[in-house]
């Protein structure tokens, strides 16, 4: 007879100054370690997700990062659930080839991953997601219209969605010094060339 679940907690720092976590998958070996050891192990999607990396396992949980904080100070109580119709909304302001391209997703999404994706909304309006950047280097971005998204999202929950991903636009400045470090850093970190 094996033991009961220990349910665990793991919480990986992101962001500027962070050693590890929200890269290419970095901390799926502690996580897939924990979750080995006590068979019920509760994190973020940061820790689970890495550009196009990903790691399914039974005992693994995620959350974002509200629910986990809500958890964590016991205001909240989680339970696993087998199955989420996850509702997609979309940004008014995406083009249509951005939306093609998310639908696109989806529909991928549900052909190999068996996801229950629907319904499929957009915002009433253009959720104006703008980006600001520190004197640290830090940044952070701002809705313009966060009643847009509220509106969609209740839209989407009584049309029977149990869970939402929102695609955003955010400003695009293609000759940004910072888009290309990023670009950089991604295409570095997703696709590293081995040393000789």
């Amino acid at each position: 007879m094996s033991a009961a679940p220990l349910p665990t907690l793991l919480v990986i720092p992101t962001g500027i100054g962070c050693a590890i976590g929200g890269y290419a998958g970095d901390a799926l070996p502690v996580a897939r370690l924990l979750a080995a050891a006590s068979g019920c192990l509760i994190t973020h999607p940061n820790v689970m997700n890495g550009a196009s990396l990903y790691w399914s396992d039974p005992d693994i949980h995620y959350v974002e990062g509200w629910a986990l904080d809500r958890f964590a100070a016991g205001a909240l109580a989680l339970r696993p659930v087998r199955r989420q119709r996850v509702g997609l909304l979309l940004d008014a302001a995406l083009d249509e080839e951005q939306r093609w391209r998310h639908l696109q997703v989806a529909d991928a999404c549900r052909a190999t991953l068996g996801l229950e994706i629907g319904p499929v909304l957009s915002t009433d309006a253009p959720l104006e997601v703008t980006l600001e950047l520190g004197a640290s280097g830090a940044s952070w971005g701002r809705l313009g219209r966060p009643d847009a998204l509220l509106r969609a999202g209740e839209r989407l929950q009584q049309a029977g969605a149990t869970a939402i991903a929102v695609v955003a636009r955010f400003p695009e400045d293609p000759e940004s010094e910072a888009l290309a470090a990023y670009r950089g850093e991604a295409a570095w970190t997703c696709w590293p060339v081995p040393r000789p």
